[in-house]
This record gives structure tokens, sequence and C-alpha cells, in this order.
């Protein structure tokens, strides 16, 4: 599978790529972690963002409401 790849010395689960010289990791498991740490923090952000725009609208619904009180 990693015929053009060498070990990384002092490293389990990284190779280097001959061609490129690139360090790839190839410890599966590590990088099902890391796929589902940047699942949770995208949903991280977009709930942040959900929740900055409803904040948003209520500021604007309450804005409102002031300025009908008080027209």
């Amino acid at each position: 599978m990693y015929n053009n790849h060498v070990k990384v010395e002092g490293e389990t689960g990284l190779v280097r790529d001959n061609n490129s010289g690139a360090i790839l990791n190839v410890n599966h498991s590590e990088l099902e972690n890391a796929r589902k740490r940047k699942a949770l923090r995208r949903q991280q952000n977009e709930d942040i963002n959900n929740l900055k725009t409803e904040v948003s609208d209520i500021k604007k619904m309450l804005i409102q409401i002031i300025e009908k009180l008080d027209g």
C-alpha cells in the first residue's frame, strides 16, 4: 500500500512520500479522531453564528418595541 513511502524515524503512524517529500499520517484512528474534532468545531462555529444572528434579531425587535412605546 505504501510502496513509495518511507517510515519517519522515531514516529509511529507517519511516513514520508518519496515523490513529494510530504509527511503523511497513516494512523487511521488518529485521522478519524481529527475529522471528528474538525466536524465538532465546525458545528460549534455554526451554533455560535446562529446565536449571534438570533441575539441581533432580538435587539432589533427590542429597539422597535421601545420606539413604539416612546412614539
